[in-house]
């Protein structure tokens, strides 16, 4: 099993800022800056991690990733609705 330790929290935030590009590369200038892709993917792979290796499961950064991958699919479907609205106002 894995342990909290520096080495763990370093892939973490290396997963999260690699899913963090990856997203914006995707969205292609919809949602979010590349910017907020890029921290809220570290910052909710390093919280799903944590939670996982609370829990003992099994492969916590393989669920970091994909926790990540959710996250960020949120955040930017959320703020892409925002930014639809405000046009839609502006007309």
């Amino acid at each position: 099993m894995e342990e909290l330790n520096g080495v763990t929290i370093y892939w973490l935030v290396s997963i999260g800022l690699l899913v963090g590009f990856v997203i914006d590369l995707v969205m292609m200038k919809r949602g979010i800056s590349l910017t907020g892709n890029v921290f809220w993917g570290a910052v909710g792979s390093v919280i799903i991690g944590v939670s996982m290796i609370s829990l003992n499961v099994f492969g916590p950064l393989v669920y970091a990733a994909l926790g990540s991958v959710a996250f960020l699919f949120l955040i930017n479907v959320f703020s892409f609705d925002q930014e639809h609205k405000d046009s839609a106002q502006a007309k």
